[in-house]
């Protein structure tokens, strides 16, 4: 039986071993998923011990339920080398306060494995508020440290 070997010049087998190298850095370049139960840590909007988020995922989409009353539809992409995805949702209608019923862009980013969610609601008169919070998978006391300033 004779052996087949593909031959590489030095160029291409450089890049192939850095393939092989850095595949591992970059295939779990975050190392937290977005999918999964997010507990709040810390919002601009006042603090809520039961409030959380659940994410979805559908290839490059995720789908982003609040239990406090609000739902995104999101995509994924990479800005800045961390894993990141902005889109649109809407305040449920039913619901009780200022954002009831109001569409919002949204922005969500993994730091430190820490969901960062910056929220642009857009109001009656023409003005957007800001809403910012932090979540986090683990829901222990370091994580309750984390202050807005840090976003």
């Amino acid at each position: 039986m004779k052996s087949c070997r593909v031959a590489f010049s030095s160029p291409c087998r450089a890049l192939f071993v850095l393939l092989i190298v850095l595949w591992p850095a970059v295939a779990g370049a975050s190392g937290v998923s977005f999918q999964g139960q997010w507990h709040q840590v810390t919002s601009g909007a006042g603090g809520c011990e039961s409030c959380s988020v659940e994410i979805r995922r559908n290839g490059p989409v995720l789908k982003v339920t609040a239990r406090d009353g609000w739902f995104a539809v999101t995509h994924l992409g990479r800005v800045g080398g961390g894993s990141s995805a902005a889109g649109i949702g809407r305040w449920n209608e039913d619901g009780a306060g200022r954002y009831r019923g109001k569409p919002f862009d949204i922005r969500i980013t993994i730091v430190d494995e820490h969901l960062h969610m910056d929220m642009s609601v857009r109001m009656d008169d023409g003005s957007t508020q800001a809403v910012r919070a932090i979540f986090d998978k683990r829901r222990s006391e370091k994580s309750g440290r984390l202050r807005l300033a840090h976003m």
